[in-house]
């Protein structure tokens, strides 16, 4: 299960801050009053994206999901934790897309930076064919492999098409 999390979103007056063009436009109080409870709560707030898309990373950057335009029909606060439990076979960490069930109408990128923290060695590469490695997800409880996955060996990045919010996690075939 991931961390219990509560995305906070507070702005001046209610307002979204994606709805401000310009970020400068929020002042300082909103900005540390939302960090502070951020902190708080013990996570993130999480990245708001919506009908014009984004880019969502996890907290150790090591995955990304690229969300593009025309994908959602609504502004959703997602967020990338680490699972505390990883599926039987994951090598590293097992992460939860939250909300978990939020359906695309087009499919978001999924990437699995496997050198993004180099001190930080929670699976074992060396003997892995990396052409051998899945991204696979968990929808109604069954961990399924994402059918498109897409290896750069040099960049040490696997990557897969999503369309739905769920857990995720890297195996060997």
């Amino acid at each position: 299960m991931p961390r219990n999390c509560t995305n906070l979103a507070l702005t001046s007056h209610g307002i979204d801050p994606a709805a401000y063009a310009d970020m400068a436009t929020m002042t300082t109080t909103t900005l540390a009053a939302a960090l502070a409870l951020s902190i708080f709560a013990g996570c993130d707030a999480g990245d708001t994206v919506g009908p014009r898309g984004g880019v969502v990373t996890s907290a150790d950057g090591r995955v990304t999901l690229d969300i593009p335009a025309g994908a959602l029909t609504d502004e959703v606060a997602i967020t990338i934790e680490v699972l505390d439990d990883a599926p039987h076979g994951a090598i590293g960490t097992a992460y939860a897309i939250e909300p978990a069930g939020v359906s695309l109408l087009a499919p978001a990128s999924l990437t699995y930076d496997l050198a993004a923290d180099a001190d930080d060695r929670s699976f074992e590469l060396a003997g892995l064919d990396l052409n051998d490695l899945l991204l696979i997800s968990d929808k109604a409880g069954r961990w399924q492999p994402l059918a498109d996955r897409d290896v750069d060996q040099d960049a040490q990045l696997v990557s897969a098409s999503v369309l739905y919010f769920s857990n995720c996690a890297v195996t060997s075939r």
